[in-house]
This record gives C-alpha cells, structure tokens and sequence, in this order.
C-alpha cells in the first residue's frame, strides 16, 4: 500500500495504471485540489460533494463500488478543551482516500507504519484508520477526566468562579460529542456491514471491527460519567457558595440588629446608657458575645466542620 499525502495526478494515474493500490490521506485540501484528485480516481460526485462542504453527520455512504465513511474523533486543544475532528475515508477500487480539516493526532501512526515499509491490504487500512480515529476519543477523553479528577478534589475546599466557567464548558463541549457518539454508534452496525461485503477477509475484519466498536461504547460511557461528575460539581459549587454567603449572613445578622438597636435616639437611651461600662459592656460585649454564640451553634449544626469532612471523605 503506498502513501501519497501530496497531490500528484501523474503519479497517481501511473499507480492506477500499474494497478498498485494506494493511501492518498489530504490535510485540509482546497476545491481544486480535492476535486482534482476525485477525478482522477472517479470518486463519485455525491461523494465529493460531502468531502466538499464538512459538517456532516456520522454515516456510511455506497455508490456502486465505492464507500464513503464519515467518523469523528478528537484532538485537545492548548487549553485542554476538546474539539472534535471529522474525517472522510473513502473506500475505492483498489485504493483509499481519507480527507480531514485537523486529523487526529493518533493518525500519524498508521502513516509511520506505511513510511517504514509496512503492508497491508486495503481491508486492512481502512480499520487501522478507523481504529485510529476512535482511539483518538478514548485519548482525548483521559485528558478531560484527568482535569475532571482534578476539580473534584479542590471544589470543596476551593470553590473558584473560574473554576466554575471552566467546568461549564467542558460540561457544554461534551454534549455536543455525546450527540455525535450516539449518532456515530448507531451509524457504526451499518459501517461495519458495508466494509465486510466488500472485504476480501469478511470474518477476520467483523472480529476487528468488533473490538473498534466496544472502544466506540467505551468512549460514550466515558462522555456520559463524565458529563455527570461536571454537572454534580456546578450544583456542588452552586451549594457550596450559598452555604458560605448564608454562614456570613448568619453571623452578621445579630451584629446588624444590636447596632441598629443602640443606634436608635430615644431620649431615654441618650440619658441612661452613656457611661464606659455601658459602652464595653452592652457595645462591644453585646457584639463579642453574639458572634461567639452563633460560632458555638454553626459548629454544632456541623457547618464549620462540612469542608473538612468531605475533604476526609
């Protein structure tokens, strides 16, 4: 199987005239370039068009004896958001074009075992890149649980705004890859239907295909428990920030109203209570006293100590 990652219609043409099969894997290709390449190797124009215009939907397209496969998988960005990553494999007579704005990074390595000399069959390839691009979703998705781990330790002890915006957006990027999962999931039975009917080796491919498909499960269970833990974590913080805003106002509430009792100018007050001990006294021991009373019973209660005892949890 030979790689081609650089457009060449002559040297393509040569290979289909010798009838050596090729891997022509394009990296953000423009119009004429991806459609130079569809003529060469009679892609259908269905087919093109969907390579065309990306945004599609996880599906398995055939026209005649060609197949088109659309997967997505995933890459991490600087920041650790994932993004999702759509590849275009096309199955044809004898050769196999794969089309994709970013590829996943997993890709590379089938390329490295072409580059050194490594065959395989046709049949071969298109799972070894399929298996690729769902690896590149069980990949990615380590990272976001790795970070994910990360905030169930602090959100407890460290309830952050920022904190909470970023669970937020993980919490809303891994919705839109549960949606492409599910549909990915339903479309793969089919995908794997149309890859044995045209395989030379139909059992061997089912059976790799197979452990492709429990990873693709495997991914989507992940997004789900993951999905989950962000959404317990934002209700926990909600929880933890109203619980902390309500001990401040508790304690400030008897403050508020001793000194909005003594601030009252009623003549008898002005004439009565004026003297040093009046003022440490009722004043300032009035206000000690309170809060120290209102410590004692948040202690009781166990709100003093909640942080502590989910950490040691």
């Amino acid at each position: 199987m030979r790689l081609l990652d650089e457009i060449d219609v002559t040297e393509l043409g040569e290979l289909q005239t010798r009838g050596e099969p090729a891997w022509i894997d394009l990296r953000d290709p423009d119009e004429a370039e991806l459609t130079a390449v569809a003529q060469a190797l009679g892609l259908h124009q269905l087919a093109l068009e969907d390579s065309l215009e990306f945004g599609q939907r996880p599906k398995v397209d055939r026209y005649d004896d060609q197949l088109l496969l659309v997967l997505f998988g995933m890459d991490v960005a600087e920041d650790g958001t994932p993004r999702q990553v759509e590849v275009h494999v096309h199955v044809l007579a004898g050769h196999v074009l794969t089309v994709s704005r970013t590829p996943p990074a997993q890709l590379e390595r089938v390329r490295r075992s072409l580059d050194r000399g490594a065959g395989c069959s046709r049949a071969e390839l298109v799972y070894r890149v399929i298996d690729a691009v769902t690896d590149s979703l069980t990949d990615g998705l380590e990272v976001v649980a790795a970070e994910v781990d990360a905030f169930e330790e602090t959100i407890f002890d460290h309830p952050r705004a920022r904190d909470r915006d970023r669970m937020a957006v993980l919490r809303r990027t891994l919705n839109g890859v549960r949606r492409t999962l599910i549909a990915q999931r339903q479309a793969f039975p089919r995908i794997v239907d149309q890859l044995v009917a045209v395989a030379d080796d139909p059992d061997t491919l089912r059976t790799y295909l197979a452990d492709v498909s429990d990873h693709l499960s495997q991914a989507l269970d992940e997004v789900e428990a993951d999905r989950e833990s962000l959404q317990g974590m934002l209700d926990t913080y909600s929880n933890e920030v109203q619980e902390r805003l309500t001990i401040v106002a508790t304690v400030f509430l008897p403050l508020t109203a001793l000194t909005g009792f003594f601030g009252q100018n009623f003549d008898w007050m002005l004439a009565h209570i004026g003297s040093a001990w009046a003022f440490f006294g009722l004043g300032i021991g009035g206000l000690v006293g309170s809060v120290l009373i209102i410590l004692l019973w948040l202690r009781r209660t166990g709100l003093l100590d909640k942080s502590g005892t989910s950490s040691g949890a």
